[in-house]
């Protein structure tokens, strides 16, 4: 076990100068004040039962701030709600918009925008201080899965921060999704404050997800984190011999690892044709690889797909519009089950039509005329159907 990492007051006091506060050995940025007693009285006297101890601790910690981590799954959380917060909604306005006047079981503490919730439950019983979330669905095509969810997420808000973790070093990776708000500010902290800043960067670092090295040794298909984020990163980079170590490593090459994709879901998003193909060697499922992956599939993976028992849907359709192979289109066009969901592609349907003609009489591509024809002819079929 690597050893802990301790802040004395001072050090806490040089952090909180900086804007930086601590909580369970997790960063969060332009902390504020720590709630105020009439503050918190007021805040409990909205809610059904006590405030949890947990989500007191943090408040005495800051009473609000960003959080720069990652969680496991697709739920964002980068806001610590508070009074007078500039976001969609500050603490008092996501309790109104909860609860109206009245109290409140399920309190709001933070999130990101207003696409996703977390709150503390207040209600007396054996779930009292447990974390759950809420997230709310995206427009048909942007996501598998549609309409809002909800689901637990940690026992306490302390388990809760626990799960922040970083899928990349930012001092090493410049292109981390997460983490580079709080390099920056660590470092500019160490131009004053080198050996507080020592700390918090290792605070920092400790939160990597190792993957590598749990592969290493033989125990990431027992770390389901580190599996899911190792799986895809393969996949992503189209990376086979790595996918071939997992799956000896007791990896499921078909697991689900972001936003309900697999592997070869991945794999087909970013154009990794020989790593899905290799993906179908093993007979992994296929059943959303068109609607992610049908602009970048040729026409003869979209038919083995579709043999395979590919769904065609009208985000695959919309897809296959941006493929340059225009037989591909054709192939899913076919088989579109109600040529009424595509209706709103129609207007482009048509400029992309028109597009492909105009480059097709200026360099005389025969492809580029075929595609101009697909395009015209589904239309056609769309705007027919919609009218039937």
């Amino acid at each position: 076990m690597p050893e802990a990492i301790l802040l004395d007051d001072k050090d806490r006091w040089i952090a909180g100068e900086a804007g930086i506060a601590v909580f369970a050995d997790r960063l969060i940025l332009d902390a504020r004040p720590p709630i105020d007693d009439v503050t918190l009285e007021a805040v409990a006297a909205r809610c059904a039962g006590p405030l949890p101890e947990a989500l007191i601790a943090l408040w005495r910690t800051t009473f609000g701030g960003r959080i720069d981590y990652q969680l496991d799954g697709q739920v964002s959380f980068t806001e610590l709600f508070f009074p007078g917060s500039d976001g969609y909604n500050d603490l008092w306005g996501w309790i109104e918009h909860e609860t109206g006047s009245g109290t409140v079981r399920f309190l709001p503490f933070g999130g990101f925008e207003y696409l996703d919730r977390l709150y503390v439950d207040t209600a007396d019983g054996p779930g009292h201080g447990g974390v759950v979330y809420w997230q709310q669905g995206l427009p048909p095509g942007w996501e598998l899965s549609e309409g809002d969810r909800a689901d637990a997420m940690a026992a306490d808000v302390r388990e809760l921060f626990g799960q922040l973790a970083l899928e990349d070093d930012p001092w090493e990776s410049g292109d981390a999704d997460a983490g580079a708000e709080m390099r920056d500010a660590v470092d500019e902290l160490a131009e004053r404050e080198p050996r507080v800043a020592g700390k918090l960067r290792e605070l920092v670092r400790a939160t990597v997800l190792d993957w590598r090295s749990a592969l290493t040794a033989g125990t990431i298909a027992d770390r389901p984190r580190l599996r899911r984020l190792a799986l895809d990163r393969a996949a992503a980079a189209g990376d086979r011999d790595l996918l071939e170590r997992l799956a000896t490593a007791g990896c499921d090459l078909a697991e689900p690892v972001r936003g309900g994709l697999t592997p070869i879901d991945i794999a087909l998003v970013n154009r990794r044709l020989d790593a899905a193909v290799r993906l179908l060697e093993r007979r992994v499922p296929v059943t959303n690889t068109l609607r992610t992956g049908a602009h970048a599939v040729t026409a003869d993976l979209a038919r083995t797909l579709l043999a395979r028992g590919a769904l065609v849907t009208a985000d695959a359709v919309g897809g296959a519009i941006d493929n340059e192979d225009p037989e591909v289109l054709r192939l899913l066009a076919d088989r579109l089950p109600s040529s009424a969901e595509m209706r709103a592609h129609v207007p482009r349907l048509r400029m992309l039509a028109a597009q492909a003609a105009h480059a097709a009489d200026r360099s005389g591509d025969g492809r580029m005329r075929d595609r101009a024809t697909v395009l015209r002819e589904l239309a056609a079929m769309i705007t027919a159907g919609a009218g039937s």
